[in-house]
């Protein structure tokens, strides 16, 4: 026959199995919905936020912009990562970028990934896709900090002009001109660049360099950001730049970052890819 105490004992144990129990229960449910919400948010950085693109639309005001360029459309793309893009993708990409009915269209470096090397079949990937888009007066692409002589073959035959630290010079009308400038983000260069009196546009893939040329630009498109890329509220993300925000105005040069269209690591979290819309007027 059990005494008093061995009966007290056997319950305090009962009792305390059964705490333990309600305690990995709750840690189980704790764990459980952790996953859930982890798995949730992988999912959509991996499905959602890397796939869906926005249009960001901006209004470019300048009393120095010519009559005739005034609601002139420029749309920019930035930053492609390939192979982060399918060529499904890069599908609807074309129908989305054409919907806008670009009179400039501007790519603004890193079409792949660091360290990536392209294979044939990539380049003549690419080369489609960047043939597939239409401007109606031009379009101009710059190398970025990812970018080699492939960038050549790829925009062979697509009507795109490469600005290698060099300016071109659009006409609209008999007196009336507007300038556009790209910069090669590995080595900026100034000896082809010539001084005017025209509104310069200027095209530069790593937004930290903007000092370097705010002199020389009324507005500069850049990129390179991927807007953080995997960000948290009120953080800067998986970027290092100084300049990271989608708008800077540095010394009345305006300078717009792209987010990019690509990642690095299959997803994005609270940052979608972009493609940036400008309307230029002069009031």
């Amino acid at each position: 026959m059990r005494t008093r105490q061995e009966k007290n004992k056997k319950i305090q144990d009962e009792i305390t199995k059964e705490k333990h129990q309600k305690r990995m229960k709750k840690i189980v449910k704790v764990i459980s919905i952790i996953l859930i919400i982890s798995l949730t948010i992988l999912s959509y950085g991996m499905f959602i936020g890397s796939r869906y693109t926005f249009v960001n639309e901006y209004k470019i005001t300048d009393k120095k912009i010519p009559n005739s360029f005034h609601g002139l459309k420029i749309v920019q793309i930035s930053d492609l990562l390939y192979p982060s893009l399918k060529s499904n993708d890069l599908d609807k990409l074309t129908k989305k970028i054409n919907e806008l009915k670009p009179d400039i269209l501007v790519f603004t470096g890193n079409i792949k990934r660091n360290n990536y090397e392209l294979t044939k079949k990539d380049i003549t990937t690419l080369n489609k896709f960047f043939n597939s888009l239409n401007s109606n007066i031009k379009k101009y692409a710059i190398y970025g900090n990812n970018d080699n002589d492939n960038l050549k073959l790829i925009f062979e035959n697509t009507n795109f002009l490469i600005l290698d630290n060099q300016e071109d010079i659009i006409y609209n009308g008999e007196n009336e001109s507007i300038k556009i400038i790209g910069f090669n983000a590995k080595k900026l260069d100034f000896s082809n660049i010539t001084e005017s009196n025209d509104y310069t546009i200027c095209l530069l893939s790593n937004p930290d360099k903007i000092t370097k040329v705010n002199n020389t630009c009324q507005v500069v498109f850049s990129g390179e950001t991927l807007g953080g890329e995997i960000k948290l509220p009120f953080t800067k993300g998986l970027d290092n730049h100084t300049y990271y925000k989608n708008y800077y105005l540095i010394n009345q040069t305006k300078l717009y970052i792209n987010n990019g269209l690509g990642n690095n690591y299959n997803l994005r979290l609270f940052n979608h890819p972009s493609i940036n819309f400008y309307r230029l007027t002069n009031y």
